[in-house]
Order: C-alpha cells, then sequence, then structure tokens
C-alpha cells in the first residue's frame, strides 16, 4: 500500500471516529463531495493546507493528525491480555 494510500484508509477512519462526514469533509475544504470522495478512495492526495483544515476539524494540530495518518494500520497489532 502506497503512503497516499494509507494516508486515505486512515483519514475515512479517522472521520468515522470523530463522526464527520465526506461531505462535512468536502464542505471545510471547499472541494466537491466528488472529489473528497476520490481522494479518501487514494485518487490524488489532499496538500498541507486541507490537512491543517482537516485537523482542525477534528479538534487536533496538524501534527497529531498525521501522526495518525502516516501509521500503517495493517502493521498495529492487538494485543491479547
Amino acid at each position: 500500500m502506497s503512503e497516499t494510500e494509507t494516508i486515505a484508509r486512515n483519514l475515512s477512519g479517522e472521520l468515522a471516529r470523530h463522526r464527520k462526514t465526506q461531505a462535512a469533509l468536502a464542505k471545510e475544504l471547499g472541494m466537491s463531495e466528488k472529489t473528497v470522495s476520490e481522494r479518501l478512495g487514494g485518487k490524488g492526495s489532499f496538500n498541507t493546507e486541507q490537512l491543517e483544515k482537516t485537523a482542525t476539524m477534528l479538534g487536533m494540530s496538524l501534527y497529531q493528525l498525521m501522526i495518525k495518518l502516516l501509521q500503517p494500520i495493517d502493521g498495529i497489532k492487538q494485543i491479547k491480555p
């Protein structure tokens, strides 16, 4: 999986975790819902300004968001007691 795909996949997860829709993100970024959907599908990428606006919408800093977005989900192992 490419870095762009990892970011898109993780960003979709963060939106869901914060109960934000693609429509809300599109409005925040001044983009069409179709463009946001394509980017969240791994086609194209978000620029730094767009990610900063997204972070603000989610109540975090750009740094905090990037840490979450760059972690490959497949690399996280579940710890069992």
